[in-house]
């Protein structure tokens, strides 16, 4: 069963909490034998804590990285879109990283139409322009062509 971030927080903090009470009873008992036995209970508190903070932050990690294997998103070549952003741009480069960054607007550079991503600046190309017409520069080869003159 997962643990919610504010569950597996209060279970750090209550471990924290009873930790803390038994130091101070500890600190006040003069028997050798049961303040020893209590050091034995808050190293294992100790442990505890330490374990529940480590399950918490790899319950995080998996969350996150289940996140982009849901149905939240969705890929249109060569973009991802969130589905709750549907106007917004991915980059898939970031994307594979499992980081959410959107692109900039497009623009069209006479070979195609471009976007940057605004985190790792790639550019990315959109759809691709016609190119250039060779028979409008003249370079055709033909007899009006260039090398025809």
């Amino acid at each position: 069963m997962p643990i919610d971030p504010v569950t597996g927080w209060t279970v750090v903090k209550n471990i924290a909490d009873a930790t803390k009470k038994l130091y101070e009873v500890a600190r006040g008992l003069k028997d050798y034998e049961t303040k020893q036995k209590l050091d034995e209970v808050l190293d294992e508190l100790r442990d505890l804590k330490q374990q529940a903070s480590d399950l918490e932050d790899e319950n995080r990690e998996l969350r996150e990285s289940l996140r982009f294997k849901s149905d939240d998103f969705e890929f249109k070549n060569p973009f991802y879109f969130e589905k709750k952003h549907p106007d917004r741009a991915l980059c898939p480069k970031c994307f594979s990283k499992h980081i959410i960054a959107p692109v900039a607007a497009p623009y069209d550079n006479g070979q195609g139409v471009w976007r940057r991503c605004l985190s790792c600046e790639t550019p990315i190309e959109e759809k691709r322009g016609g190119g250039y017409d060779s028979a409008a520069y003249g370079m055709n080869g033909g007899p009006d062509g260039w090398m025809g003159r």
